[in-house]
């Protein structure tokens, strides 16, 4: 009897030791799957971020351009053609100017705030592998508490 009993033991601490070194295994390939998926989805999230970057900046420039040549040359016709004195027409033209550039830098504002620096969809399926990874090994610590129980 004693040897039986040793034998069975011997095939419970191993099936103890496969089922355990499997959920490593599983835990070891989700997890680098889950790197990738994050990698893949930071990718994405810095594209987009580039892309308002680039939006943003393109925005700027033309703001400055236009403000520097379309001034001057709206101040003069202004000044030239109405009866408004010079400051008159620097005043209404800056004003105009201003307002587009609130309109360009809320655009950009938008797009920025779209960019999602924290890949989401990648965390949320690692703290599902998690759980499934806790559940499989309580299940597997449980059947083989009650293999060791019944055998006794």
């Amino acid at each position: 009897m004693d040897r039986l009993e040793t034998a069975r033991s011997r095939n419970d601490n191993m099936s103890f030791g496969s089922l355990i070194s499997g959920i490593f295994q599983d835990a070891q390939t989700l997890i680098t799957k889950e790197i990738a998926a994050a990698k893949l989805e930071l990718k994405q999230e810095m594209s987009k971020g580039i892309k308002a970057g680039v939006s943003l900046g393109i925005g700027g420039f033309l703001l400055i351009v236009g403000f520097i040549l379309l001034t001057l040359m709206i101040v003069f016709v202004i000044s030239t053609y109405t009866p408004i004195p010079l400051w008159g027409s620097l005043g209404i033209v800056g004003l105009v100017y201003c307002v587009a550039g609130a309109i360009a830098l809320t655009i950009g504002k938008r797009k920025v705030t779209e960019v999602k620096p924290v890949p989401e969809d990648a965390l949320q399926h690692t703290k599902e592998d998690v759980r499934y990874i806790a559940e499989r090994a309580s299940s597997g610590l449980e059947k083989t508490e009650l293999r060791k129980a019944t055998q006794h």
